[in-house]
């Protein structure tokens, strides 16, 4: 990690950041929380001193002196109020910890969610980015509060050490540095531990994203299908299993390694505890102190060195999840590249736009190869046009940049005369209705999942519905037990799950909805028959007549319709025209293509 960043994500920085967080999420908790710590300090301090103080009553019993029963029921009752202190302080603590987490969990899911959804797709392909999100996505919604317990549970002790050292210091001073001296070996252990641990994210390269997606496959219903079929559950899980026990077993190497240092520090703790209770007995054999200062010393003294040594351990707590807050910051705080500038262009609502490529040329991060070379064409207002090519030729990256997913190399995106890298992209994004290959599948009703794609009319029904029966889709929803609002998802109560092909009407039905004067549609007919694929575009046709419809299929059938074909092979334009054009070609790719997937049906 780059020096600048570990100054900008620092311990103490991340712990006063932490802390502004839980005022945000839950003040009246943190005051509680701090309230609550001092009654208990002052409540721990009044149990040692009453309690001692009825032990120097009992002993005069035995010494045959005069003792005043009324004096003890008093100390009796002071000490009872005070060990209700304490206990309530611990309770309502525990309360404050478990009320703020609700606040906490919905927090940080929606901030990590939050970060992680407003990154550019370039960031989404940074390996370093994606270890981190890998990393974070694991603990989010726990480690947060619980670093933010560990600095109040620190401050707890530290108050408690506080109280403590003023008495002490009255009795004898030296003691406080022999007990702090006696936990260095014990801290220093759980300090190095705790930097291995999270050092193994940094050494294991492609591991932990590996484990991740090889999980997959062993949870989701539709990987399932194939993983049962070929029979490869077992080899997943072995493989699975292979990546986590190395990552545990490295984590436990260097806990062993750290194992002496630990028992040293065990050691030493419970050495220098004996050593000062033999010191206090002797005095109290030697009639140099009280049995009831004994217990009351003896008393602050355990105080004092459990604080100490729970100091010590929160401090290793903090230090330990510090490693994983630096990462939670760090994404939390990263912006997206590709931005709308200050002072961006809108374009108005009534303005459809004309979208030019100009000589573009693009490579993706990290890659050397151009996946894009020196490109130009234009799309008018109510323009029907198709790319196609073999797979990765180039054709989505086309729609990637059209979308300013990813900025251009070189060359420019021109929308209205005007540098797409100059537009405001909510204003563009308006004007623009996209159908991806890989749709998604919202766990939403019908009249939810289409209404998502316009979220200012979302309550719009009649446009709900037309926009199904435009995507061919209203004649199977009312079949549906519950018609428009059926839950899509199998696991909920009540719910069903639509064929592919009947969730690919859905999702074209939201894009219709939009009423996008830009239409995407890439391969919008890979998971419908032919007789829905005719019905589809026979009423897209006329839906578009005013429209931009931009398709990139494998089909034939469906890309022939368009007026203008773009052929893509390697990154390049190699042919344009319509079909009956391109047909004309006798050596054109555009012609060969087509007469092998015709062959097909013969």
């Amino acid at each position: 990690m780059p020096k600048n960043i570990s100054k900008n994500y620092s311990l103490q920085k991340n712990i006063w950041r932490t802390l502004v967080l839980y005022w945000q999420i839950d003040r009246f908790a943190l005051i509680g929380y701090i309230v609550l710590i001092a009654l208990q300090v002052t409540s721990s301090i009044l149990t040692i001193y009453f309690g001692s103080r009825i032990i120097g009553q009992l002993t005069l019993v035995f010494q045959s002196k005069p003792v005043s029963s009324g004096h003890v029921y008093i100390l009796l009752a002071a000490s009872t109020i005070a060990v209700l202190g304490e206990r309530f302080s611990w309770r309502w603590i525990s309360f404050i910890e478990r009320r703020a987490w609700i606040k906490w969990y919905v927090r940080m899911t929606v901030d990590f969610n939050s970060a992680v959804s407003s990154l550019d797709m370039e960031q989404h392909d940074d390996f370093e980015l994606k270890k981190k999100i890998q990393k974070v996505s694991q603990e989010y919604q726990y480690t947060p509060q619980n670093f933010a317990n560990y600095i109040l549970q620190c401050l707890h002790s530290v108050a408690r050490l506080i109280s403590s050292l003023v008495i002490v210091f009255t009795f004898a001073p030296w003691l406080i540095l022999v007990m702090a001296a006696s936990l260095i070996p014990g801290f220093y252990a759980e300090k190095r531990f705790s930097q291995l641990k999270w050092n193994l994210w940094d050494e294991k390269g492609d591991k932990p994203l590996l484990a991740q997606k090889t999980t997959r496959f062993l949870e989701d219903k539709y990987s399932l299908q194939e993983t049962k079929i070929l029979g490869t559950r077992k080899y997943l899980l072995n493989f699975l299993k292979g990546l986590h026990v190395d990552f545990y077993n490295r984590q436990l190497k260097h806990l062993k390694g750290t194992q002496s240092k630990a028992f040293l520090g065990i050691t030493t703790e419970v050495a220098v505890a004996g050593g000062v209770t033999l010191w206090l007995i002797t005095k109290v054999l030697n009639h140099t102190l009280s049995l009831a200062n004994y217990s009351f010393y003896s008393g602050i003294i355990l105080q004092f060195g459990s604080s100490l040594s729970l100091i010590a351990n929160s401090l290793n707590f903090i230090y330990d999840n510090n490693e994983y807050m630096k990462d939670l910051y760090l994404l939390v705080d990263t912006n997206p590249k590709i931005v709308s500038p200050e002072n961006a262009i809108k374009i108005p609502s009534d303005t459809k736009p004309t979208i030019r490529f100009n000589n573009v040329s693009f490579a993706y991060p990290g890659s050397k190869k151009p996946s894009i070379k020196d490109i130009s064409f234009t799309i008018n207002p109510g323009d029907s046009i198709a790319f196609v090519g073999e797979n990765g030729a180039g054709k989505t990256t086309i729609i990637k940049l059209l979308l300013r997913f990813y900025d251009v190399t070189s060359g420019e995106v021109l929308v209205n005369g005007t540098n797409i890298k100059d537009l405001d992209l909510n204003s563009y994004y308006a004007h623009v209705g996209v159908l991806f290959q890989y749709f998604n599948d919202y766990p939403f009703s019908v009249r939810d999942n289409i209404a998502l794609g316009k979220i200012d009319e979302f309550n719009n029904d009649n446009k709900i519905h037309k926009a199904a029966e435009t995507a061919n889709a209203a004649s199977f929803i009312k079949k549906y037990p519950k018609g428009f609002e059926q839950v899509l998802e199998p696991g909920f109560k009540d719910g069903i799950e639509p064929s592919g092909g009947q969730w690919q009407r859905i999702a074209l039905a939201r894009v219709l909805f939009r009423d996008a004067d830009i239409l995407i549609l890439d391969e919008p007919t890979a998971a419908v028959d032919a007789k829905s694929e005719y019905e589809i575009f026979k009423t897209l046709e006329s839906h578009s007549k005013e429209r931009s419809t931009i398709i990139i299929s494998h089909r034939f059938s469906t890309v022939r319709r368009a007026k203008q074909i773009f052929v893509i092979e390697e990154g390049e334009i190699i042919e344009k025209g319509n079909h009956t054009e391109l047909m004309q070609n006798e050596k054109g790719l555009y012609k060969e293509m087509f007469e092998k997937q015709a062959s097909g049906y013969k």
